[in-house]
């Protein structure tokens, strides 16, 4: 394999490493990609998070006609208001300058995530996807709903050993709780 990063190879374009989140932190680093197709460029920011605006620039410079980027992790206490705030107007700067703007990943992860998202749309005046709203499909924010869907759909003891080592499918296990039939029922739990 060859080494991407900072690399440009026909309509393929990699970052060098950008922040994992916020800079600085020990989390690490993410590279992100731009692709080219016909007159369309698609940009993948993936964990950005919109902590770090010289990677929001970035993204800008790019000049993409889509962008698809991780949101803040609004559900963990350990975001200051200064990193909400940053998240905030760099997402706001995105949704100004790109024409398709998609966040997900840890914005959704939350029930806050999803009124954030909305807000946003309401504030710059335009919509700003989620990736199921980009696919015309419903919310289930299923991580949000975590503890309720453990308690709905409990897995034996050993699931989670079994499924790394192979054991079992998730598939059965979604057939053995009826799902999806139970799914689109995930958006009544409170």
């Amino acid at each position: 394999m060859q080494i991407a990063e900072g690399r440009t190879e026909g309509p393929l374009s990699f970052s060098g490493a950008v922040p994992h989140g916020a800079a600085g932190n020990p989390i690490g680093s993410v590279m992100m990609s731009r692709i080219a197709m016909g007159d369309t460029v698609f940009v993948h920011a993936s964990d950005i998070q919109l902590l770090d605006s010289p990677t929001v620039n970035k993204v800008i410079d790019w000049q993409p006609d889509v962008a698809l980027a991780a949101g803040p992790p609004l559900y963990l206490d350990r975001l200051t208001r200064g990193e909400r705030e940053r998240a905030w107007a760099n997402a706001a700067r995105l949704a100004r300058n790109i024409d398709t703007v998609i966040l997900d990943h840890h914005l959704m992860r939350s029930e806050e995530g999803a009124v954030w998202l909305d807000r946003l749309s309401a504030t710059v005046g335009r919509k700003v996807y989620c990736a199921a709203n980009f696919m015309g499909q419903p919310r289930q924010l299923l991580e949000a709903k975590r503890v309720q869907l453990y308690e709905h759909m409990p897995v034996p003891d050993a699931w989670h050993d079994d499924y790394v080592a192979g054991k079992t499918d998730p598939d059965d296990f979604l057939a053995e709780m009826r799902w999806p039939a139970w799914g689109p029922q995930v958006s009544s739990f409170e």
